[in-house]
């Protein structure tokens, strides 16, 4: 059985919103009157190297668990992670800076994008044990099963 998540289903019901109003916009010829959205200029939508809240992929390899959660753009010194015996909290920041320089005008852009995200875990594990590792924007943490939620073979005879 699953386990119900209220901010999954607040990001579906965001993104459905979103499919809504973009194919509202498509149609404009239609709705001339109404002002286009700027929306599609958002740093975290557009912008190459920018993230919103990643994605999150959550898989029990028997004595632990491991997240795994892609991060284009982002440093390794902006990702912080911290682990407690029944959840993980995941937050870090993307910035980038646009400068131009030409005769007369100084043309300077920024962007920011930043998140923070708490996962409850299915079962206990060991904080103290976590291992958190990120490569090529992808990061990934280990965290091991506490004793007590670890399956147990018994054999009978």
């Amino acid at each position: 059985m699953a386990r119900w998540d209220p901010l999954r289903e607040i990001t579906r019901m965001e993104e459905e919103i979103r499919r809504m109003f973009d194919r509202l916009w498509d149609e404009r010829s239609r709705w001339e009157f109404l002002p286009a959205p700027t929306r599609g200029r958002l740093a975290v939508e557009k912008e190459e190297g920018l993230v919103g809240t990643p994605a999150v992929d959550l898989v029990d390899k028997g004595n632990s668990l491991v997240l795994r959660s892609e991060m284009p753009g982002v440093t390794k010194n902006d990702i912080k992670v911290s682990v407690t015996e029944d959840s993980i909290t995941i937050s870090g920041k993307v910035e980038k800076k646009e400068e131009e320089k030409k005769e007369d005008y100084y043309f300077c852009e920024r962007a920011y994008s930043s998140w923070r995200r708490t996962l409850p875990l299915p079962v206990k594990v060991k904080p103290d044990g976590a291992k958190a590792k990120y490569e090529n924007g992808v990061l990934e943490v280990v965290l091991p099963k506490a004793e007590e939620t670890k399956k147990k073979e018994v054999k009978v005879e």
